[in-house]
Order: structure tokens, then C-alpha cells, then sequence
């Protein structure tokens, strides 16, 4: 087994804010997260290194439920289905899968096969139809892309493992989700460097009021001149190039989750999608024409049971939303997490081959970015 690499608090650097107990989005009540991966050859001798998340946003809950939810597209050369309804909507009632970009239907109809049979009285009695949230990034430099490897039944493992650890969370607590080369994140890159699946969090006070911002990242974007952090320009100093031609257009894209427990209206999740991006400029992402920078947002507060054409349900929802007032604090704590979400991902990830062009793609340097920064602290 390939050891764990440290992650960047753990390496000695801090960090704005006041993480939750796993640092990561299960933090917020409810969430949960499971992956199916492949890393290697296939049967042919093609290489197949990618895989799938599932994000189930409200667990392991016995009826589906909706929740309150937005997107925002910085640059939209990228796909996310189920979007055009969250945005007339307001609402989320589905899980969240993350693939590669030629994944996409295979995953859509896992997700959907997996809903009908989870919820069945509700699709089979109520007319209750399914438009759920897949979203992708392109894996075409580790994983052969074009043999089409992922099947509807990988991606309805990664579901029944995000719902096994809802279960297991109401037993024995949220345990820490593994990062980096996992799920969807498997086969991606960033900044010329592995990257893959990454995950914060950040807990807020608000007069009394407690509550939780969780950032998921499967990150893939940005080419090795643009790395910064915190001033030093780390890619233009790396000594090691890129696997990747270095005149080539930044190719990838960022698909961002984030999940709050607060209770937060659509349009007030929107803006706070919207930071997203600020917490990815601290790296020096600037989501390039071939980049798609894609985020989805959801609150587990005001949730209420999905309903078909049968059943309609109340005429009228009361919710519970938070003052204008305080979302300074949670816009924050989402720059906070997307910025050490995606440096978790790169600190957690490991070395693999290349598919085209072949090669090796090559893991951060954990000790040579700690050099780095240490020569930028003053003394």
C-alpha cells in the first residue's frame, strides 16, 4: 500500500479560519461521500485511471428530499446536467456525481436507475421524475478517454458507498474522507502537477448561531506558470517541467460543491458561489478558454420531502433564511475552503503514468514546496 502523504496543515502551514472536525465537507450535517476508481490497465492494455465521486447532500435519508441550491459558471466549458432546474427552481433533489468529461451519460443513468430503486414508491406512485447532477473534468492525459471505461455500475458503487458511510456516520461519527487520487478526482491534474479530489471546511459563529461551510473540489485545471501561493510564484520557480507541452492552452476544469448547514436561500447561495473563484485566484487559477470553472451550492437547512404530480404537496413552505448582514462571514470561510481544498488535493495526491503523451505526471514535491515557502518567511 502506498503511504499517505501529509496533508499541507499537517506539513506545518496554517491556514485562515476554524476548520470542522474532519476538514472536510461532511462536516456539514447530513453530507456524505463515496468513490469508485480504477487505477491501471484494463484487460486490453488500455490504460484506465479514473473513476467517480458521489455527493449525497442529505445522506442516507429514507425519503428524498430537496434542498435549497444554486449554480454559477465562471467559464462554462464544462457540463453539469440538472442545471436549468436548479436555476429556475432553487432546489436540489438528487445526488451529485463527479466524472470524467465522455463519463457523463454513464453516470446519469446510474444515477438515475439508482433514485427509481432507492425512492421507488416515490418514482413508481408519483410520477416523481429524475434530472440528477452530474458534472465532469477531462482525464484524457492519464486515462484512455475514448474507450468509453466507465460504466453505469461504477458509478452506482460510488453511490452505495457514499450511502454506506451516511450510515456508518449515524453509528460511529464522520470520519475523514480520502483525498487526491480518488473517485472522479483519480486521473486529473493541476497545475502540471496530480491532482484530483480535494475537501475543506470551515466553521462559523454567528451570535449565537453555529454553523458549517463545506468545500469539495475535484480539481483539474491550471498550468505550471500560474501556481502561486501566498505571493511566492512556485510554478515559475519549480525546477521540474511540466509533463505537459509548455505552449499548450491550460486544458481542464474545476468542479466545485460547496454545502453549508446554514440557512441560506437560492439566490443567497449563488453569491456564494460566486467566491468560489476568489479562493482559486489565491493560487493563481484564472479559469482559462479550455477551462471549465463550474460551481454548485446547497444548503441541508429548509429541506422538504421531494414530491411527483400526485402529490403537490402544502400550497405554502415557510423558510428560514439568514440575515444579509452575516454572509460576509460565509463568504469567507468558502475562500477559506475552495483555497485548501484544492491544495489538499495536490498534497494528498501521488505520481502516475501518463496516456498521451506518455510520460510520468508527477506528484507536488511536498519538501520542496515547504522549502519554498520557508525562504519567503522573513527571519
Amino acid at each position: 500500500m502506498i503511504p499517505l502523504r501529509p496533508s499541507p496543515r499537517e506539513s506545518g502551514f496554517g491556514f485562515s479560519g476554524t476548520p470542522g472536525a474532519t476538514n472536510s465537507i461532511v462536516d456539514v450535517a447530513d453530507v456524505s461521500v463515496g468513490y469508485w476508481h480504477h487505477d491501471g490497465l484494463n484487460a486490453q492494455g488500455q490504460a484506465f485511471r479514473s473513476g467517480v465521486t458521489a455527493i449525497l447532500p442529505m445522506g442516507d435519508a429514507p425519503l428524498l428530499r430537496s434542498c435549497p441550491a444554486a449554480i454559477y459558471s465562471q467559464n462554462g466549458n464544462g457540463e453539469m446536467t440538472g442545471s436549468h432546474w436548479i436555476k429556475d427552481s432553487g432546489r436540489l433533489n438528487s445526488p451529485v456525481l463527479i466524472t470524467n468529461t465522455h463519463a457523463v451519460g454513464a453516470a446519469h443513468e446510474a444515477a438515475v436507475g439508482w433514485m427509481a430503486q432507492r425512492y421507488k414508491d416515490l418514482f413508481e406512485k408519483d410520477h416523481f421524475w429524475a434530472m440528477p447532477v452530474v458534472a465532469e473534468t477531462y482525464d484524457g492525459f492519464t486515462n484512455d478517454i475514448l474507450a468509453m471505461q466507465i460504466r453505469p455500475e461504477h458509478a452506482r458503487l460510488a453511490l452505495e458507498q457514499a450511502w454506506a458511510c451516511a450510515e456508518r456516520a449515524h453509528q460511529l461519527g464522520k470520519s475523514p474522507i480520502a483525498q487526491g487520487n480518488v473517485g472522479g478526482g483519480m486521473g486529473m491534474q493541476t497545475f502540471g502537477f496530480k491532482g484530483g479530489s480535494g475537501s475543506s471546511s470551515r466553521t462559523i459563529q454567528l451570535e449565537g448561531l453555529q454553523g458549517t461551510v463545506g468545500v469539495f473540489v475535484q480539481s483539474n485545471f491550471g498550468d505550471r506558470g500560474q501556481f502561486c501561493w501566498r505571493g511566492r510564484p512556485l510554478g515559475r520557480m519549480w525546477p521540474h517541467p511540466s509533463p505537459f507541452a509548455q505552449d499548450m492552452a491550460e486544458t481542464g476544469s474545476l468542479i466545485t460543491i460547496v454545502a453549508t448547514d446554514l440557512p441560506l436561500d437560492a439566490k443567497q447561495l449563488e453569491l456564494v458561489a460566486r467566491r468560489v473563484p476568489m479562493g482559486v485566484a489565491l493560487l493563481g487559477g484564472s479559469a482559462g478558454n479550455y477551462s471549465g470553472e463550474i460551481t454548485l451550492a446547497f444548503s441541508t437547512a429548509n429541506p422538504r420531502e421531494a414530491r411527483g404530480v400526485m402529490r403537490p404537496g402544502a400550497l405554502i413552505h415557510p423558510v428560514n433564511a439568514l440575515d444579509e448582514s452575516a454572509l460576509d462571514s460565509v463568504y469567507e470561510a468558502t475562500v477559506q475552503a475552495t483555497e485548501e481544498a484544492i491544495l489538499n488535493a495536490l498534497f494528498a495526491a501521488q505520481s502516475m503514468p501518463t496516456h498521451k503523451p506518455l510520460g510520468v505526471l508527477h506528484a507536488l514535491d511536498i519538501e520542496l514546496f515547504t522549502a519554498f515557502m520557508r525562504e519567503a518567511r522573513p527571519h
